[in-house]
């Protein structure tokens, strides 16, 4: 693989850096801001996600709870501090528990989706329950997409400083399996 001109990895730098500036100053009201509001018999209730997560804990669904915390907080976080870290070096290999965290982050990453469409679906039952959008989507939708673009643009940072892209798990460097 060819290696990146050092211009091309200091732009890819300044763009995850700030890709991953804005997202984390969009995590912080993504997880503390009511993310929605649920309407059940006339009575209103908006939760945040850490508001969620403490609720759940409180009412006895530690594993939901875990689940929700890991998806949504733990795992979001994790991906902007490797990103961060991964646009603050300026040469060599990444560490491979940087790439691990990152790997991690990534087939994690969209399961807090899933687990709100699942919410909801669990949740709605016709006219007695209504499920709106609170102002904390907007910077939770935010913060992911801009995590997601600051990984694309990492992507040289991550294969330059070595001869190949690291492997997948079970192929050697040529794709053969292993």
């Amino acid at each position: 693989m060819d290696r990146a001109s050092p211009d091309a990895l200091g732009l890819a730098r300044q763009r995850v850096l700030a890709l991953v500036v804005a997202s984390l100053a969009l995590y912080v009201p993504a997880v503390t801001l009511p993310v929605m509001t649920l309407s059940r018999l006339g009575h209103e209730t908006s939760t945040s996600i850490l508001g969620g997560i403490d609720a759940l804990w409180q009412d006895g669904h530690w594993a939901l709870a875990v689940v929700v915390g890991v998806c949504s907080v733990i795992v979001p976080l994790g991906k902007l501090v490797a990103l961060l870290v991964l646009s603050s070096r300026r040469s060599g290999p990444p560490p491979r528990s940087l790439l691990a965290v990152l790997e991690l982050t990534g087939r994690w990453g969209m399961l807090d989706v899933l687990l709100v469409a699942a919410l909801v679906a669990a949740v709605k039952l016709g006219e007695l329950v209504q499920i709106e959008p609170a102002p904390a989507i907007l910077a939770f939708a935010g913060c992911v997409a801009a995590s997601i673009v600051a990984t694309g643009f990492a992507a040289p940072l991550v294969h330059d400083g070595g001869d190949e892209p690291p492997t997948s798990r079970g192929s050697t460097s040529d794709g053969a399996p292993a």
